[in-house]
């Protein structure tokens, strides 16, 4: 048994150099909760929460909350080299509170590969060694808008996710104008945050020019999957599933109702990457592809994320640009982009993350 002899849980408010907005929410800062985990072996994991309630689920407050009350007892009980019976022990504890048991979990991730002397992904098995990624435009306007994008595009980006939801005429012309001004090189990706209802989600799939988005992320609220499946019926553009799908148990669902084409798995709201995996094992079953996805994340979660796709049967794409706004993020390393890529470090062992606190 490896003893775990000390946790420490230290929630950090970064500012975010430019702030977006998506359908009904602006944000201006972001909250990430860090858990630190020493072990009677002489090693120090780190792993982190990015808590959202209209994803995840769960407050900030609530977060740490989980993680002072019942999860910190719980790691200093546990064996910090069974991440796997730490997960489960989690969920009964915190079901609420993915956010905060994915932070745990990832810090003992990070000491397994750490112990085993190679990165994460190559604990968990890995299948490649990149994925490309998106970077995101939140909604503003036109000339902004286009501005950002031909800025992101001549850093190499060769992938673009277009908030939408708000207005579906504006973010129609918004499709239509990006497509125009960057050409066939640049893919676009729109993602509504269940902002459209069924009506709205049809008239701007109709809308957009032929072949011009490569998919549709959650246009219409979370709870009704039959909305999810009638547009992927009627409609070319792949759509994805987001909020939908929290866990395994949302999964097996979504595959039941035969709601969407795809699926954006983020650890954050999974509960870390042992659930991630379920989620992935039953949509790849069910011949669902799977994205990538995460929230305004320090390199921490960054880095968990991409061991986790690259390991993943099903996981082709990813939108792993959250930790790009962070004005201070504590960690470096982790990951690098190259040419609109996202690779982890294979040279260095877990995460790959170096945190100065």
């Amino acid at each position: 048994m490896i003893r775990v002899t000390g946790v420490e849980v230290i929630p950090i408010t970064f500012r975010l150099m430019e702030g977006y907005r998506i359908a009904g929410h602006t944000y201006t800062t972001a909250t990430n909760i860090l858990v630190k985990v020493d072990t009677s072996d002489g090693r120090t994991g780190f792993g982190c929460a990015a808590p959202a309630a209209e994803v995840t689920g769960e407050t900030d407050a609530a977060s740490l909350e989980a993680l002072q009350d019942r999860l910190h007892p719980l790691l200093r009980m546990s064996d910090a080299g069974d991440a796997d019976g730490f997960a489960r022990r989690a969920l009964e504890a915190a079901p609420a509170a993915p956010a905060a048991r994915a932070a745990c979990e990832m810090a003992l991730l990070d000491l397994a590969g750490l112990r085993a002397r190679v990165p994460l992904v190559r604990v968990l098995g890995m299948k490649r060694d990149r994925l490309p990624t998106s970077v995101t435009l939140g909604i503003d306007d036109p000339r902004a808008t286009l501005e950002r994008a031909r800025r992101h595009v001549a850093d190499g980006f060769r992938i673009l996710k277009l908030k939408v939801g708000e207005n579906w005429e504006d973010d129609v012309r918004m499709i239509r104008l990006l497509s125009q001004a960057l050409g066939p090189g640049v893919t676009l990706r729109a993602d509504g945050n269940q902002g459209y209802d069924e009506e709205d989600s049809r008239r701007f799939l109709d809308g957009v020019p032929p072949g011009s988005l490569e998919l549709l992320e959650q246009p219409t609220p979370a709870s009704d999957l039959g909305v999810l499946r009638r547009l992927a019926d009627d409609f070319e553009p792949p759509i994805m599933a987001d909020e939908s799908v929290l866990s395994a148990l949302d999964a097996r669902r979504l595959v039941d109702a035969r709601a969407a084409d795809l699926v954006n798995i983020k650890l954050m709201k999974s509960g870390g990457i042992g659930e991630a995996g379920e989620i992935a094992r039953a949509t790849h079953a069910a011949g669902i592809g799977a994205m990538i996805g995460c929230m305004d994340e320090s390199r921490i979660g960054i880095s968990a994320g991409l061991h986790f796709a690259l390991a993943a049967p099903n996981v082709e794409r990813a939108d792993l640009d959250g930790h790009l706004d962070l004005a201070d993020d504590v960690a470096s390393g982790g990951v690098r982009i190259a040419n609109g890529d996202i690779l982890p470090l294979l040279d260095r062992d877990g995460l790959g993350v170096s945190v100065s606190l």
